[in-house]
């Protein structure tokens, strides 16, 4: 996968973030556009040369928003978004129906998923929401009437969006019962790194992708894999990433905390970790016990780090198949560049 973008889009994206930032009462226009240098090195993911594939290609573009937001405000903090569900995730099913009034007429389902938006200076990250403006999801009940599935489950999980003052948006779990058999195709990102937190905030969780088995096996998949076979009775689990944090979570609202345990958006556990609130599950909230807490917290802890990206790299890696159930990763290689061309 690579992403072929145009020096030009480079520029309106860059000029449309400093506009945002700097003074949104300009009117986006083209004045800037020769005020800005843009250089994509040759042979890099952003300018690929044929033949590389541009399979996958919204991750890439989706990926941008979070670089630039991270890079522009390195030296203006309170600018900064923090990271977050900066893709749109495919999932395909397709298939012949296999007996009944429909035998042999041919389905074919693309849908697109939704994670956690990141937090911001302005508030928290929406929950199971586009990066997109114009994308909306598709009824459950729409689903069911035209196409051989059930939805078994389609919910916001808590934890997965990062603690902080603004809250980063959670990831959802969509849970699709497959009815007919078929092959399903899945393009999604952020299954190995995590969407980081900025000004204290914390990083959001991981997606997953994972098929119950009519016969009760749980096969892990990939974030981007084709052509795999389900049958009648099989479940997909497409559980997307979450956003990251942004601000210091020991300066969120207490009894807020405790409000999104009672509505399942974070854990009792994940409120006492991540915020330093102490609650019941049912979000009984302790104003004693969350203040002594929060004391005991902020007292042994250093400077709050501008970017929160969670475990380095290495130790990701090495704990990658524990954690995910996949092999890590390879470092990519420049193949003209290994064979000298």
């Amino acid at each position: 996968m690579n992403y072929f973008i145009n020096e030009n889009l480079v520029r309106m994206f860059f000029g449309i973030y400093v506009i945002t930032v700097a003074d949104p009462q300009i009117l986006w226009n083209d004045g800037f556009y020769p005020l800005i240098d843009v250089t994509i090195p040759e042979d890099s993911f952003w300018k690929p040369r044929f033949p590389a594939a541009l399979n996958g290609r919204n991750h890439g573009i989706g990926r941008v928003f979070d670089l630039f937001g991270g890079l522009l405000g390195k030296n203006n903090p309170e600018i900064l978004n923090a990271a977050g569900f900066s893709s749109s995730p495919h999932f395909m099913y397709s298939g012949h129906y296999d007996g009944g009034p429909r035998d042999g007429e041919w389905f074919q389902l693309y849908s697109i998923g939704f994670g956690g938006i990141p937090g911001r200076p302005m508030g928290d990250g929406p929950d199971g929401h586009s990066l997109w403006p114009s994308f909306v999801n598709i009824p459950c009940e729409y689903l069911e009437s035209y196409y051989p599935l059930r939805v078994e489950r389609w919910e916001t999980i808590s934890d997965t969006g990062g603690a902080g003052l603004h809250r980063g948006g959670n990831g959802v779990d969509v849970a699709y019962h497959f009815e007919e058999p078929g092959t399903i195709a899945i393009h999604d990102d952020r299954w190995l790194t995590y969407p980081w937190g900025v000004n204290g905030g914390k990083p959001g969780a991981r997606g997953r992708k994972w098929i119950q088995r009519a016969s009760g096996e749980v096969e892990v998949l990939p974030s981007k894999i084709h052509d795999v076979p389900v049958g009648r009775g099989d479940v997909l689990h497409f559980v997307t990433w979450g956003g990251g944090g942004w601000g210091d979570p020991l300066e969120r609202d207490a009894e807020l905390v405790a409000l999104e345990v009672s509505r399942k958006l974070v854990s009792a556990a994940g409120a006492r970790a991540g915020y330093g609130v102490v609650c019941s599950d049912d979000g009984v909230f302790d104003a004693v016990a969350t203040t002594a807490l929060r004391d005991e917290i902020r007292s042994g802890r250093g400077e709050l780090a501008v970017f929160d990206k969670g475990p380095e790299i290495a130790e990701i890696l090495a704990n990658c198949e524990a954690e995910t159930g996949l092999q890590p990763p390879r470092p990519p290689v420049n193949v003209r560049k290994a064979v000298g061309a």
